[in-house]
């Protein structure tokens, strides 16, 4: 069966937030310091992403939004929060 354009950009949309989360879960589970820069995730991605007004910080703004991440500071490093990396563990 054909998925329909909104679905499929429901799917990418999640496998997208997916992806970011999962960087900020092996930055948590390897590191010292759980903070990761927007750019770090870019990078661990796969290099620089935007079309049409969707980029990386919007995502992070938007799980941000969510409860499912946390920054350091404004501009600053994100980390998953408390919660989100104990729903993963």
């Amino acid at each position: 069966m054909m998925q329909s354009t909104k679905q499929l950009v429901r799917i990418g949309i999640f496998y997208l937030k997916e992806a970011i989360l999962e960087v900020l879960f092996e930055a948590r589970e390897s590191q010292k310091d759980p903070y990761v820069t927007r750019q770090e995730i870019i990078d661990e991605i796969g290099g620089e992403w935007k079309v049409d007004g969707w980029s990386a910080r919007e995502f992070l703004l938007k799980l941000k939004k969510e409860g499912r991440v946390e920054q350091r500071e404004v501009r600053g490093p994100w980390k998953l929060t408390e919660a989100e990396y104990e729903k993963r563990c």
